[in-house]
C-alpha cells in the first residue's frame, strides 16, 4: 500500500510499519531539530530519544485529537517532553557517576596523597591538599577523604556516617564544584 499524507494516520492506527517510515521521512528532521534543542551535546541520547518518540507515536495514536491540534504540533510536543525527560535522566545519571572531566580533577586531587610522594613530600603534599580542600566544610572534607583517599564506597560511607546515599552524592558533587572553582582561582582562571 502506498502511504501518503491522506492515509498515513489511519495506517498508523492499524499498526502498519510503513506509516512509521512515512513519519520518519516526512517529520524526522523536525523531530530531530526539537530534540537537538535539548540534547545537542549527546548524539547517543539524541538517537535514543528519537526512537522513544517514534515508539510513543506508534503506541499512542489514539491520543492524537485532530480537533485540538494538527499532527505536526502533536509530534513536536511529544518530542519536546521526551527530550526534557531524557535530559533529566542524563542529569540524574551524571550526578550519580563521576564524569571524565571530574575524574581528571579527582586524579589530580589524588596526586596530593601523602604516600604517593615519598616521606620527604608528606608535609608539602598534605599542605597543598589542605589548602585545596579549605573551601569545604569539615563534614565535606571527611566525605572526600573517605571517598577518594580511603576508596570507600558510597554505601560504606552511608553506613559509617548514618547518611542517605543520595545526600552523600549531592554533597560530593557540590564539593567537586567548589574545588573546581578554587582550582580556577588558584590557576588564574584556567584548569588544565
Amino acid at each position: 500500500m502506498d502511504i501518503n499524507h491522506d492515509n498515513f494516520f489511519a495506517e498508523l492506527r492499524r499498526k502498519n510499519p510503513e506509516s512509521i517510515e512515512f513519519i520518519v521521512h516526512e517529520y524526522g528532521s523536525l523531530i530531530k531539530s526539537v530534540i537537538y534543542k535539548y540534547l545537542y551535546s549527546d548524539k547517543e541520547a539524541l538517537d535514543e530519544c528519537f526512537n522513544d518518540i517514534l515508539l510513543a507515536i506508534w503506541n499512542n495514536p489514539d491520543k492524537f485529537d485532530d480537533k485540538k491540534s494538527n499532527f505536526k504540533n502533536w509530534i513536536c510536543a511529544i518530542a519536546k517532553y521526551r527530550a526534557i525527560d531524557a535530559l533529566r535522566r542524563e542529569k540524574k545519571r551524571s550526578e550519580r557517576f563521576v564524569s571524565i572531566g571530574d575524574q581528571q580533577d579527582i586524579d589530580w586531587l589524588n596526586g596530593f596523597h601523602p604516600f604517593d610522594s615519598g616521606m620527604d613530600g608528606i608535609d608539602e603534599s598534605t599542605g597543598e591538599l589542605e589548602k585545596l580542600l579549605s573551601c569545604l566544610s569539615e563534614e565535606d572534607k571527611d566525605l572526600f577523604f573517605r571517598r577518594y583517599m580511603e576508596d570507600q564506597s558510597i554505601e560504606e560511607i552511608s553506613q559509617a556516617k548514618n547518611m542517605k546515599p543520595d545526600l552523600i552524592y549531592s554533597r560530593i558533587s557540590r564539593g567537586k564544584k567548589k574545588i573546581k572553582n578554587q582550582m580556577k582561582c588558584q590557576s588564574g582562571g584556567v584548569i588544565k
